[in-house]
Order: C-alpha cells, then structure tokens, then sequence
C-alpha cells in the first residue's frame, strides 16, 4: 500500500502531536524521531523549526550510543536555522560604563532547580564593578523570582516578545556580556536571542551541557573537571575554565535548606535513583541489577521527576526485561516532599550517559552520597565536577565496571556509609560546591577577561 503523502503544513503537525504522545510515555527514540520528523516536514515557522531542533538536540542526549562526532555535527546543524538574521554590529565606544553590564537570559528565574545554581550569580556579584540585568522569558512568578527580581540592577519580563524583540531590548540596554543560562532547554528561545548578537560577548552557562552550535556564542562556561583537552574539540565555543570552582555553584532556597530529618537504620541498604526516567536506559539498568544482586537484602528505589503513571508503567517494563527480580524495585511519581525522601535511600545511583546536576546536589545535600560514572563527553562529567568540588571525586567512576564496584563497595562499608550520612552536608557546606562568594569572583574574573579580550580584538581591528 502506498504510503499517504501529507501536505508539509499537517506532516509538521503530526510530528508535533506524535512527539507530545512519546514524551508522555517517556519513549525517549521516539521523541527523538518525532522532534526530527517535525524539523524535515518542512511546514514549521521558523520559530517552530527552530524550536523542534532544540528539543532534537535535548532529546538526543538521552539517547545511549549516539557518537561524540554525531552530535557535534547534529548541534552545528542549528546554525543553518539563522542564516537570515540580522545581528547588532558593536563599537567599543558605545560600551563604555562605569560597571560592566551582565544580562542573564533564562526562563528559570523561578522555583525549579536551575534556580538554584543562578542564584549565586545574584546574591554574590560584585556591585561596584557589575551591574546586573535579568531577561525572564518564561514570566517567573513566586518567591524565588520576587527574590531574584530584587537582587538584578534591571529586571525585563520578556516572556510575551519574540526574540527578534528580546534582543532589541538587551541591545538597547547595552549589555556588554550577555550569559545564556539555558541554552537548547525550553525549546531553545535563549539562543534564538543571541543569535541576533545583541551583545558585543556572548556565552553560555550553567543550563546546557554541550556546544550550542552557534556561532553567535563566543565561550562556555566551564572547569578543569568537565572541560578537558578530548572534548574540547567538540565545541564551537571557547571554554572559559574555573580552576577553583565546578562550573556548577548550589544555593539552595531557605525551604531547602531547612528539610532536615532522620535516616532510618535498616537491616540491607537501598539504593536509588531521584532522576528524570528520560535518563535511565536498559545499559543502565543492567549495571543497577548487577549492584542490587551482589550486596545482600539491597533494593533499589526509582522516583521520577513526573507525576505519570504511563512513564512508571514503561519504567515496570524496562525493569523486568532488565531481569530484576521481583520486589526489588520500588517506583514513585513526582511528589513535593522529594528532598524529605533522600532520607529513603542511602546511596544514590547516578544514570549515564546524561548525570544528574540538581539531583546530585541535592542527594549530597540530605546526607546520601551519590556514585556516578563520567564519560569523554562534556555533559557526561558533571557529576565528576559535582562530586570533586564537593571532596568526594573517589565515588566518580570512568568506567561500567569501576561504578558497580564502587557502589558495591561502599554498601558494604556501613562505618563509611554511616559516616557519610551524618556529615556530608556540613561537608559540602563548606566546599567549593557552596562556596558562593568565591565561585562568583572566579566567574566575574571570567567575564572581564573575555570583556577585555573583545576591547583588544576592537583596537586591534582599528590599527
């Protein structure tokens, strides 16, 4: 039978829908597949197709086995979607203020985990030599935007403009560094901004965790852990390293930092994993059975990021053609008490190829240390970056092998393990991972120097 040619307008349309059904069941493939049909229907708007490859770009990262050289290829491929834009030209001269203008561009000006990780940025900055504007482009509400909103020098709600507009806005505020702090995340509205260059120094931070494939980008914010000279090559943009820092600085609101509770001793350690079932692949379960069947009594508990029954009926899928036995895995939906369930568990399982960030930082928060594994990618070493700036770079493992071992091995260390539960939040307290004050000199200095080097390169220009 021949297959129903459809009109590109309702090929892009099907695509659409068929990708919102795969992110429901957490068919991860199938999102990926879906996100690409709708980037070569050829019926999107531009901001449509340009949005749909973003959530390619997202979707591919949850993907085990998809090449370095891929995606890199893949994350250039996004360029081509701007060839027709019109970027701001910039002179030294217009930019010479008292205080180097910061615009932060992110829709995660809010209560969500990206929050916390921008907050320092806020809390920390130099006054007297930064002024600080922030573009929310999702129209945060809440206490931790009323918090943030009251920290910024200048706050635009740019959530109802285009991004032609938005970056008319920051333009016109003469932003001399402009940090995107999102990246392909939230359909990947933040780079169809800067692709317009309206800042002279363009970078991007915190929210994404690979190239972005713009060349309007010019540096990634990065450190020596994630950042390495193998996986510099897959980047478009110029890494600027923090050698005394993870690329990553946690402050968690005071509701956070207030949940506090006691662990229960139990007889066999439980193992767990508080991440998006998105990142959880078979290759992964496999290694999570493996742990769970050589220390006696363990089992392991899945929570997801999503309060959805499809996702946890899939999740009871893959665990059993993963061989769990029966009873050996617990499952949860999204609730509100997540931090408080950390006291659940005693050693969290990070996933791989994608780790967690939030979720790491938050298991080491309530006192249950977390093994992960790191790879060459960028995105895959964040829990290598987490864990070193917080002290405990042995629980970081490069390989399958060395991971179940290390989880095998501090489950049946229950001195260690004891140990580690009552003091890993003082610990972390006082590590570079909370060390906001120093983490936000280190990144100034970052942001003057790249300042610096534009000036230069402007001068050099002129000679």
């Amino acid at each position: 039978m021949a297959r129903l040619a459809l009109p590109p307008r309702a090929a892009f349309e099907l695509a659409a829908a068929m990708a919102s059904v795969c992110a429901a069941l957490g068919d991860v493939k199938g999102l990926a597949e879906a996100y690409r049909a709708a980037c070569s229907s050829g019926g999107a708007l531009p901001e449509e197709h340009r949005a749909a490859y973003s959530n390619y770009l997202f979707a591919l990262h949850y993907l085990p086995g998809v090449e370095d050289a891929r995606l890199f290829r893949e994350h250039c491929g996004f360029a081509r979607l701007f060839a027709g834009v019109r970027q701001y030209a910039h002179e030294a001269g217009r930019h010479r203020h008292e205080r180097l203008r910061v615009g932060y561009l992110s829709p995660d000006f809010s209560m969500q985990i990206n929050a916390f990780f921008i907050m320092a940025l806020l809390v920390h900055r130099t006054r007297e030599r930064f002024d600080v504007y922030c573009y929310d482009t999702r129209g945060a509400g809440g206490s931790v935007a009323e918090q943030m909103r009251s920290l910024a020098d200048a706050w635009r709600d740019v959530s109802a403009l285009t991004a032609e507009e938005t970056a008319a806005c920051v333009h016109a505020d003469e932003i001399d560094v402009l940090v995107d702090l999102s990246g392909h995340a939230a359909g990947g509205r933040t780079l169809a901004v800067a692709a317009h260059r309206p800042a002279p120094v363009q970078m991007t931070a915190i929210g994404w965790f690979d190239t972005t494939g713009l060349p309007a980008i010019d540096y990634v914010l990065a450190d020596d852990w994630a950042a390495t000279e193998v996986n510099e090559e897959l980047f478009l943009e110029r890494p600027l390293r923090l050698h005394d820092h993870s690329l990553l600085c946690y402050m968690p609101p005071s509701s956070v930092q207030h949940v506090k509770g006691q662990r229960e001793r139990r007889a066999a350690p439980v193992f767990g994993s508080f991440n998006n079932f998105y990142k959880i692949t078979h290759e992964q379960l496999l290694l999570w059975r493996e742990i769970v069947e050589r220390v006696p009594g363990a089992r392991l508990v899945l929570k997801n990021t999503a309060d959805s029954e499809a996702q946890e009926r899939r999740m009871r899928r893959m665990t059993a053609r993963a061989g769990f036995a029966e009873g050996a895995v617990e499952f949860r939906r999204a609730t509100s008490d997540y931090l408080a369930q950390y006291l659940d568990i005693d050693i969290a399982l990070d996933t791989y190829p994608y780790p967690g960030g939030g979720t790491t930082c938050d298991a080491l928060y309530m006192g249950t240390p977390v093994i992960t594994r790191c790879g060459r990618r960028f995105g895959s070493r964040f829990g290598l970056s987490l864990l070193s700036a917080a002290g405990l770079s042995e629980l970081a493992a490069a390989t399958p092998g060395a991971y179940v071992e290390k989880a095998v091995a501090l489950a049946r260390d229950p001195k260690l393990l004891n140990a580690l539960h009552e003091d890993l939040r003082r610990r972390m307290t006082l590590s570079p991972l909370m060390d906001g004050a120093g983490y936000v000199r280190e990144v100034e200095k970052l942001y003057e120097k790249a300042w610096q080097t534009w000036l230069q390169q402007k001068e050099r220009g002129r000679a």
